[in-house]
């Protein structure tokens, strides 16, 4: 039997039907808070749905959206933990996980969220902001289906990679829903772009600009197009345009960081990524860019300022990994080689290297470069019993097959380092 549900019912029994087949649909429900998990979960079975997941953390949530696909996603904004609505909305964006036709809905508390939702780079289709009635949502919901619907020919054609259909497409919604032209003009120049028309889509995006000036995401294809078109210091120019239009948008910081890294300008990208972690403070894949970056230009601070975020987001999750400990502990020891405050600093050394050798206990590897790492701290702040100690300490472990052996020649060098030959 097909399962259906009838939407927009008004106060006055004045009924406006529309049955949609959701036999199939997934629902994923992502909120910290018990009882609006149950609430959300009662409004989308009160609709009909019935193939409902629930997630209350944004880490668990991520790791499920990014698996499977998903037709309506209602998440909240402030999760509590180290990932929130809007990460896990550009992470299902940006790896294409959830393509367009998935409803996207984004539940806040923060009225905030209402003056920046227009010029955010990856929009939810809709947001409520708590409390709300569930007439409000009933409401919310059926226009966002309304919209898909107007724009499911787009989608499918996208997916079949037919750019030509999308464009044609986008030009005949926009003449029958004047009100969507925004949205329909962003799918033209998607298209050209994607056909590799770039000097078309550079002309279009200059067009759209003249009628809108402070549309972010038209000055962000522009740069685009001048990155194809090889004119990278005008797309600089273009990308600091588009952030100081929307400091929200944070792919122009992640493009803006790419072209300076190709006019070796490295100051310059790390001040892009200082400044896109000011506004995505727990995006993990930037803090790892800041770190790196900051490292080539051995700048220890900054970078041990980015590895210590990078660490502090990634613990027990699949996202951690051994390397990321090794290049912090090897900032540390830079800075305490140059005087830096050492007690802290050593502190912090070994508060990490416990947490590695635990994290990388099944890896000898991984356990050989933590001693690595720490006889060459020692080295550097002359602590040459402390790092005599380590060595044996290291050998055992060797012998034990717990840590990995060294070559002849990388043990000869070490204990030369150590005056032990």
């Amino acid at each position: 039997m097909t399962d259906v549900i009838t939407l927009g019912v008004d106060n006055k029994n004045n009924t406006h039907q529309e049955f949609i087949d959701i036999s199939k649909k997934r629902v994923l429900i992502i909120e910290d808070i018990g009882e609006m998990r149950l609430m959300l979960k009662s409004l989308m079975t009160s609709l009909g749905y019935s193939n409902i997941d629930v997630e209350p953390s944004g880490q668990s949530a991520i790791k499920r959206i990014l698996e499977k696909h998903y037709d309506v996603v209602l998440s909240d904004y402030n999760l509590g933990g180290s990932i929130d609505g809007q990460q896990i909305l550009e992470a299902s964006r940006k790896n294409h996980s959830q393509d367009h036709s998935t409803i996207f809905i984004m539940i806040t508390a923060d009225t905030a969220y209402e003056s920046v939702v227009s010029v955010l780079e990856y929009q939810p289709d809709s947001y409520l902001v708590k409390p709300f009635p569930p007439a409000a949502f009933f409401r919310r919901f059926e226009r966002v289906q309304k919209q898909k619907k107007i724009f499911e020919s787009i989608n499918s054609a996208r997916k079949e990679h037919d750019f030509e259909k999308m464009e044609a497409q986008a030009k005949a919604i926009m003449a029958q829903h004047p009100n969507l032209a925004s949205q329909c003009l962003k799918i033209i120049g998607e298209s050209l772009y994607a056909r590799g028309r770039y000097k078309d889509a550079k002309s279009h995006y200059m067009l759209t600009i003249q009628k809108n000036k402070n549309l972010a995401w038209a000055h962000f294809g522009i740069a685009l197009c001048e990155l194809k078109l090889g004119t990278i210091v005008a797309a600089v120019k273009k990308l600091e345009h588009t952030i100081n239009l929307s400091r929200h948008f944070l792919s122009a910081y992640d493009l803006l960081a790419d072209a300076q890294e190709s006019l070796d300008n490295l100051e310059a990208a790390q001040v892009a990524m200082i400044s896109v972690l000011e506004v995505s403070p727990r995006s993990f894949e930037r803090a790892l860019r800041l770190a790196q970056i900051s490292m080539t230009l051995e700048d220890w601070t900054t970078a041990e300022n980015g590895y210590s975020r990078l660490i502090r987001l990634t613990r027990d999750t699949s996202h951690e990994h051994v390397e990321y400990y090794y290049d912090y502990l090897k900032c540390l020891t830079h800075m305490m080689s140059i005087g830096s405050d050492n007690v802290k600093l050593a502190d912090k050394f070994k508060r990490s290297l416990i947490r590695l050798r635990n994290f990388g206990k099944a890896n000898p590897s991984a356990i050989s470069n933590s001693f690595r790492i720490e006889i060459q701290q020692y080295l550097a702040r002359d602590h040459l019993g402390e790092a005599i100690k380590s060595w044996k300490q290291w050998n055992r472990l060797i012998k034990s097959g717990q840590a990995s052996p060294l070559s002849n020649a990388q043990e000869h060098t070490l204990k030369k380092r150590l005056g032990l030959l």
